[in-house]
């Protein structure tokens, strides 16, 4: 049977000004390549005045493009925006990633054009498309330790001799919402770390044993826990770093600058010690608690987030069997040796070191914390995301998680054009409202 090649075709919208922008980019061939294979990528930019107005091709612009193989740039330049599409022709010797990127500069193509998003923050205005080039043949840079089981067991054991002391706290929420649900902060101890600091949601008058869990793991950054709602279940929002929720904004400025500034690559130097290793503590004291909840069905345990939120959703899952969902948007927190490999390439956020870097002792504790291993023991049904123009969680790095799963239902959904956002995960969201209803 003659294969079908589907092009792949996708936009990317942003805001200057009044004015909208948005790339958009094209591929004439699937977003999966075979070595050697010749594809060819596509871009053009448009714009609108106000949202009433159709888009319409923007000519005359300054552009920067850069094509880059295993996140190394290949060739990079300038081209003016017409009514023609500019295209480049790509291929790639090796399994990895292909990257072909935009950039929008001012008319006189010295510095990026940028926004600022609602939150202030500047932006530049890029887009762009990716592939991967046979991915299944990707390895991981590092050997998995041998004692990976040991030292994790260990990990419990220590939860174990330190039984949960466990303080409930009812949330001020307007009238109306405390109608419908029972509003609480939730603070465990957690041995070695800070403790865990959530926010709980169970709906009024829910009966033993009659609802399901969502544990919400966050992305990387300093803030508070949210509370969330909408759901037929108990709804658990955990604090990344076990610190006071409901501060001002002023308070987590403060700590991400001072005491958290630069956390992710904190006690790189040794297993005991990497940062991530409290914040998988209180991940575990979590499940432990949640699973405790007399509410709880016992049958349903779903575990979710982006980034590094979805970095703490894998280990979740590969920590403790009685996970049975795992919703993840572009997942860091794994491929740490991607620089190191035998084909080099990107590692995953948070990037602990590159070749010239590699000290023997951070190879060696972070391996205990790379995705790629937690990913062989998770056994649940799996949704992951990710983005092909992403650097911050190289689509090779969730490539390698989703390969290494051992879960009999897994689905990765591909963005082509999609940065560290990924995109809905769509998929996901579906199969969690489909376990919420009931549904198998």
């Amino acid at each position: 049977m003659k294969k079908i090649l589907i092009p792949i075709f996708c936009a990317l919208f942003l805001s200057l000004s009044a004015a909208e922008y948005k790339f958009e980019a094209k591929s004439n061939k699937n977003w999966k390549l075979k070595i050697g294979e010749t594809a060819e990528f596509s871009v053009q930019l448009l714009s609108r005045e106000n949202k009433k107005d159709p888009f319409k091709v923007l000519s005359g612009k300054k552009v920067r493009y850069l094509i880059s193989k295993n996140d190394v740039t290949e060739k990079s330049g300038f081209f003016t925006t017409s009514d023609k599409p500019f295209t480049v022709k790509v291929k790639m010797d090796r399994p990895g990633w292909i990257q072909f990127r935009v950039n929008l500069y001012d008319d006189a193509g010295k510095k990026p054009a940028t926004y600022k998003n609602r939150y202030g923050t500047v932006i530049q205005i890029v887009g762009g498309i990716g592939a991967l080039v046979e991915p299944d043949k990707l390895l991981p840079g590092v050997e998995e330790p041998k004692d990976f089981d040991a030292f994790w067991n260990a990990q419990k054991v220590l939860l174990k001799k330190d039984p949960m002391k466990v303080v409930l706290t009812p949330v001020k929420v307007s009238a109306a919402l405390a109608k419908r649900y029972n509003i609480q902060e939730v603070k465990i101890n957690c041995p070695g770390t800070n403790p865990v600091l959530a926010y709980m949601s169970i709906p009024v008058n829910a009966k033993p044993k009659s609802l399901p869990i969502i544990v919400y793991y966050h992305a990387a950054g300093v803030r508070s826990s949210a509370i969330t709602t909408g759901r037929q279940a108990i709804m658990f929002n955990v604090n990344a770093h076990g610190i006071l929720n409901g501060q001002p904004k002023e308070y987590y400025n403060k700590m991400r600058d001072t005491e958290l500034k630069g956390y992710a690559h904190r006690g790189k130097e040794n297993r005991d010690t990497v940062y991530f290793r409290g914040m998988f503590l209180r991940m575990l004291r979590t499940l432990e608690y949640v699973k405790s909840r007399p509410e709880w069905n016992g049958k349903t345990l779903i575990v979710t987030g982006g980034s590094m939120g979805g970095g703490q959703s894998i280990a979740a899952a590969a920590l403790d069997s009685q996970v049975t969902l795992v919703v993840a948007g572009v997942p860091a927190i794994g491929d740490h040796g991607g620089n190191i490999a035998k084909n080099p390439r990107r590692p995953g956020w948070p990037q602990y070191y590159n070749a010239k870097t590699a000290k023997p002792e951070v190879v060696k504790a972070t391996s205990y914390y790379d995705n790629i291993f937690f990913a062989r023991r998770v056994k649940c049904e799996v949704f992951l995301t990710t983005g092909l123009i992403d650097r911050t969680c190289p689509p090779t790095s969730v490539y390698l998680y989703y390969k290494n799963l051992k879960s009999a239902k897994k689905d990765l959904h591909v963005f082509p054009c999609g940065e560290h956002s990924g995109g809905p995960t769509t998929k996901g969201q579906k199969r969690i409202n489909q376990l919420l209803s009931g549904k198998k």
